[in-house]
């Protein structure tokens, strides 16, 4: 809900203060594209049924349908399979654009604290350049900072909810297109309604400093317009990290797909190679046609190849690993082994953040 109305309030700060130094930095220095919310009729569909329950003993009553038709909330883990219009979209500005970082706004932060910033939990996507995480890591510090600097208490980063690890996460996918890419996670009680938290509802544990959630917060009124305002200043801090280090984002780009086709120019795996000659070929072409679509280029055989005693004819698909994306093919191509974490010793194991 606050994301939505954050990117109004956002675009009318920025408009109306052309002449405020850090605003004039920002449209002088950057190209911001501004989503109002990339599921539209979701968000109505949710905001309809607010309405109709506000003031009644159903107020914050679950929503009874899905607010998108076909998947619901895994609109947003359609990264990599683009099944829905609403993720080719996006994925399609994006490589028209080709921007230097993607900042999506969600909800709701982990109780007690106020908005969860990047550094992710563990585990990541092994396959990410280095560069684009830290990168990450350094933006959602620096969120922190401006957050503390404007007196908003609550900022919390890593833990074990918001882990790295799925690549079709239609925020996190970039990372494997040499994007500073991520999502942070905003406080919500329920919709739109008002709440007050007493110490009792947060818990004595929860108001001590810890060394990634400097500054508990203590409780009082939530409300949507306290979310919004967390909200615009993250994202302020964002535009102004762009404006400040658009000569590093620009490089680190840059170097990060310089060093993935060095990566495979010299070591294995040089290529994925798809038979035209299978089983099942349509859905061979419609795994190509999504890596495609993604940025992956993908060639065909002009003539029959011999390697290690097999033969590939003609025209079968070749995905060259020496490409800018290229790490992004291997993390979907590849077998996945999810790391055995554990909450201790001999334990059992930490839930991943997404069982989907």
């Amino acid at each position: 809900i606050a994301g939505s109305q954050h990117t109004i309030q956002l675009a009318y700060d920025i408009l109306s203060k052309p002449d405020d130094p850090k605003i004039k930095a920002i449209l002088d220095n950057t190209v911001l594209f501004l989503w109002p919310s990339i599921n539209p009729d979701g968000q109505n569909i949710v905001v309809n049924w607010y309405r109709e329950n506000v003031g009644t003993p159903y107020e914050v009553s679950p929503l009874h349908e899905l607010y998108q038709k076909y998947i619901g909330h895994d609109n947003n883990r359609d990264g990599y399979m683009l099944n829905v219009v609403e993720s080719r979209v996006v994925a399609r500005t994006w490589r028209q654009w080709e921007p230097n970082i993607i900042y999506v706004q969600h909800q709701t932060a982990p109780f007690p604290t106020r908005i969860w910033l990047p550094p992710f939990a563990d585990p990541i996507a092994p396959r990410v350049n280095p560069m684009m995480s830290r990168e990450v890591n350094t933006i959602g510090m620096t969120i922190a900072q401006n957050l503390e600097q404007e007196g908003k208490p609550g900022a919390t980063h890593m833990g074990t909810g918001f882990d790295a690890w799925y690549p079709g996460y239609i925020d996190y996918l970039p990372m494997l297109q040499n994007i500073a890419s991520f999502w942070t996670e905003t406080a919500l009680y329920q919709y739109a309604t008002p709440h007050f938290y007493t110490v009792r509802d947060i818990g004595a544990d929860n108001l001590r400093p810890t060394s990634l959630y400097n500054s508990p917060w203590q409780g009082g009124w939530w409300r949507l317009k306290d979310a919004v305002d967390y909200m615009r200043t993250a994202s302020m801090a964002v535009l102004d990290y762009a404006v400040k280090y658009r000569e590093e984002l620009m490089y680190n780009r840059y170097q990060a797909g310089r060093n993935t086709i060095a990566k495979y120019t010299a070591n294995p795996p040089y290529a994925y190679i798809v038979p035209q000659n299978q089983r099942d070929p349509g859905t061979a072409v419609e795994m190509l046609r999504r890596l495609a679509f993604n940025g992956i280029r993908v060639s065909q055989l002009e003539r029959d190849v011999r390697y290690e005693n097999t033969t590939y004819a003609r025209g079968t698909w070749v995905i060259p690993m020496d490409q800018e994306f290229g790490e992004l093919a291997r993390q979907v191509l590849e077998k996945q082994e999810y790391p055995d974490l554990r909450e201790y010793p001999g334990g059992p194991p930490e839930q991943p953040y997404d069982a989907a």
